[in-house]
């Protein structure tokens, strides 16, 4: 899975990171009290850390993101353009949504999605073009047959965040970043894109918002960070820093029993249907949760279903039905799965309070 694929990713770059004792990951948050690095006059203090004004602007970032409802983004207009729409969904990460429609011309299944956590490409990038849409300088990839995609900002530069080494979705900026991929096998994918992403700049000046939504999703406009203040009670958390990832937070913790755990916690939605999950799990009850883990030599994963099913729209019992009825997640990775199945059911404590 994505989801599972990013935090390994993670964990390795965060264990290359950490070779020296004295490193803060991802940028300059410090345990409160102690001075910034950076020289900023004004650190802002967040779940006890001190905060550079680059950090407040990754976590800001990530809030802004939160607070926005991806599918609100493919308007009715846009999609009704270009065939009729089966299916309308979040589509596995909370940040996204995705429509499938049926070309008035073919029989075929096109596609339409936005993800609000999108990855920026260098100028230096082959497959990209960087064209201007409005007033907004965006970047195209037509690199692949039948489909197209445009990555656009969300919010205006800052030019005093830089990313940390895990933080490869990040921009040189921190600057938060959308993509929009069309992909068909009757339309014209990016004539096709290059609509719905002017549609959704004009839909910046006065974004539709979570609170709005059709999807009742409320864990997607909480952070995940906040379980740093609900740790169990003999954890202390040994670095953190703010990044601009809506739905993931990492940080090291330590304990009477373990020092320096990686803990590594995503929220995502994930598959109903036994056939479509992982069959390699154990599953235990610890407190008001049913956790499955998956543990290997070095890691262990740790998943709690949290909430109802969340249906595609409209609802059908077909195939893009079954693959849109997933349901909120909260997974997580530490070094051992006492450690993960713990701070799953301290994040889940948070997320659905």
């Amino acid at each position: 899975m994505r989801r599972n694929w990013l935090l390994a990713a993670v964990a390795l770059a965060m264990s290359v990171s950490t070779s020296g004792c004295a490193v803060v990951l991802l940028g300059n948050a410090l345990p409160a009290g102690s001075s910034s690095p950076t020289g900023s006059s004004s650190p802002q203090n967040r779940y006890g850390f001190e905060m550079s004004e680059a950090d407040r602007y990754l976590a800001d970032s990530a809030e802004f993101v939160r607070s926005l409802d991806p599918c609100g983004f493919l308007t009715e207009d846009d999609l009704a353009a270009l065939g009729t729409v089966v299916q309308l969904r979040p589509d596995g990460e909370l940040s996204t949504c995705s429509a499938s429609l049926n070309p008035a011309t073919s029989s075929a299944t096109d596609s339409v999605s936005i993800d609000l956590n999108g990855y920026q490409p260098t100028s230096d990038d082959p497959d990209y073009e960087q064209i201007t849409i409005g007033d907004e300088q965006v970047y195209l990839d037509n690199s692949s047959q039948g489909s197209c995609s445009i990555g656009f900002p969300l919010r205006d530069e800052f030019d005093g965040a830089t990313p940390g080494a895990m933080d490869g979705f990040l921009t040189e900026s921190g600057r938060s970043f959308a993509v929009i991929e069309v992909s068909g096998s009757v339309v014209d994918a990016c004539t096709a894109a290059k609509s719905v992403t002017e549609t959704a700049l004009g839909l910046l000046e006065d974004p539709p918002l979570r609170a709005d939504s059709r999807y009742n999703l409320p864990l997607a406009m909480k952070d995940p960070c906040a379980v740093l203040e609900h740790l169990p009670a003999t954890w202390t958390v040994d670095r953190w820093n703010p990044a601009s990832d809506p739905y993931r937070c990492h940080f090291t913790a330590s304990s009477a029993t373990f020092e320096d755990n990686l803990a590594m916690l995503d929220v995502a939605l994930g598959y109903v249907d036994t056939d479509l999950r992982s069959t390699d799990r154990e599953t235990v009850r610890q407190g008001n949760y049913t956790v499955e883990t998956r543990g290997s030599d070095s890691s262990c994963f740790a998943d709690i279903v949290l909430g109802n099913p969340v249906l595609g729209l409209p609802e059908k019992d077909d195939t893009a039905a079954r693959y849109a009825r997933t349901v909120p997640t909260v997974s997580v990775m530490a070094d051992d799965c006492e450690s993960a199945a713990a701070l799953a059911v301290a994040a889940a404590d948070v997320l659905t309070g």
